[in-house]
């Protein structure tokens, strides 16, 4: 036998007696995560059986520092009291639903040892969908505030925004969805006397009311990419109606990709090489970089589209393939490796590499970089693999065949690589001084 956590949903207004009382009945211990919700512990003092003890989580929230700290403390407080005997059969009380944006109930249910049932209660969701006439099988994505202030989802998905207890965060929320022309309501104190279902913007009055009894409702966001995907169709229609566009290949396109690559190159070098950049001309640099970019964009869209003609991938497995790769090779990011420089980040990069060359049969240097490039990552796959700089320019010194002053050039930039110089760079820089002395 093991013990018992009854998890229960008192529901956020007007709980039914009935099935609170069903729920925690024959419990010897009962837990609410707080009892500051309004009326809630008196609903809980009025069904509760004699002599069976009453607690509260309270004193954690006060001394928390952060959410992060707060619910692994509520989950251990209501394991330990689980685990004083086994024959314990303790009700832990959430003020809305267990089974929504509870993350201490999250946390006890991957405790062993324990055996979990679910209680009764109507909870947010139920009642907001009452309220708002709205079928949640259609549709809802549930989120903490604090997850969205960095960016909101890229679909338009339909989101419950929970724990809007500040109105900064709610007003800053707000001003994402109207730049996505989204529609947001708040749902303030539902079930209580003073309850509000109202839409709002960011500069809504309501908002000043936001507390840890206040959601916000989230519908009609304009995808983030929805302009990617009326681009896709387009070059989807080149391919069919252009007749040059319809004969291109990935040979054909080869050349066009290098172009569009170093004019991107040569935008950035205008906007950042340039010694001043006066504040009438940044703009168009910026917009010159933009346009850029987008010629480059539309060497890979036009790569997609070629090989989904013949099933070979398309944009979508490129995005797959991408993802992939960079959570693989990012683990101190999306696993549990640590690092504390960029040079960990970049050691660790090199040696997931070499691990994925293993099986593959490609050149580990590409043959079509250019010189000063393709030197630099030699210099560099050498370097990593233990070769000191010193014996690379001794080995590269002493097996030369060639003309001894272009050997002596190569030991140069060899040279300089062993002071860190980027090469391709500091040549670029080098042709630039040289044109501005061509006359005309």
């Amino acid at each position: 036998m093991q013990p018992t956590i009854v998890l229960v949903g008192a529901g956020i207004a007007n709980a039914s007696p009935q099935s609170l009382s069903a729920a925690l009945e024959g419990c010897t211990t009962v837990v609410c995560r707080t009892l500051r919700h309004p009326g809630l512990s008196e609903a809980i003092a009025e069904i509760v059986e004699p002599g069976v003890p009453i607690l509260s989580c309270d004193d954690l929230y006060d001394g928390a520092t952060d959410f992060d700290e707060l619910y692994p403390k509520i989950a251990d407080r209501i394991v330990s009291l689980a685990k004083m005997t086994d024959d314990t059969r303790l009700a832990y009380v959430v003020p809305g639903s267990p089974a929504i944006g509870e993350r201490s109930v999250q946390l006890l249910l991957k405790e062993p040892g324990i055996t979990i049932e679910i209680g009764a209660g109507l909870g947010l969701i139920d009642y907001a969908a009452l309220k708002l006439h709205w079928d949640p099988i259609d549709g809802l994505k549930i989120v903490d505030a604090i997850d969205l202030l960095d960016q909101l989802p890229t679909d338009s998905e339909t989101l419950l925004v929970l724990q809007c207890f500040d109105p900064m965060i709610a007003r800053e929320i707000t001003a994402k969805v109207e730049e996505r022309h989204g529609h947001v309501q708040m749902l303030h104190h539902l079930g209580q006397a003073d309850e509000k279902v109202v839409d709002v913007v960011e500069t809504s009055a309501e908002l000043d009311l936001c507390d840890h009894l206040t959601s916000l409702f989230i519908t009609n966001l304009t995808p983030l990419y929805g302009d990617l995907s009326s681009l896709i169709d387009v070059v989807h229609r080149l391919r069919v109606e252009c007749p040059w566009d319809a004969e291109q290949t990935h040979r054909s396109l080869a050349r066009h990709l290098l172009e569009e690559a170093h004019e991107v190159v040569q935008a950035i070098d205008d906007l950042e090489l340039t010694d001043v950049v006066t504040a009438t001309e940044e703009p168009t640099l910026v917009a010159h970089l933009e346009e850029e970019l987008g010629d480059l964009l539309l060497q890979v869209l036009m790569h997609a589209e070629i090989a989904s003609e013949v099933e070979d991938f398309d944009l979508a497995s490129i995005a797959r393939t991408l993802q992939t790769k960079l959570v693989r090779r990012h683990p101190h990011v999306f696993a549990d490796v640590d690092v504390d420089s960029a040079e960990q980040v970049v050691a660790n990069w090199e040696t997931i590499k070499a691990e994925e060359r293993r099986n593959s049969t490609r050149s580990q240097v590409p043959e079509a970089l250019p010189a000063a490039l393709r030197l630099q990552k030699s210099y560099r796959k050498l370097t990593g693999l233990g070769l000191t700089p010193e014996e690379l320019i001794a080995r590269i010194d002493a097996s030369s065949t060639t003309d001894q002053s272009a050997t002596n050039f190569a030991l140069a930039a060899l040279t300089a690589l062993t002071q860190e110089i980027d090469l391709e760079e500091t040549l670029r820089r080098a042709a630039r001084l040289l044109e501005e002395l061509i006359p005309g």
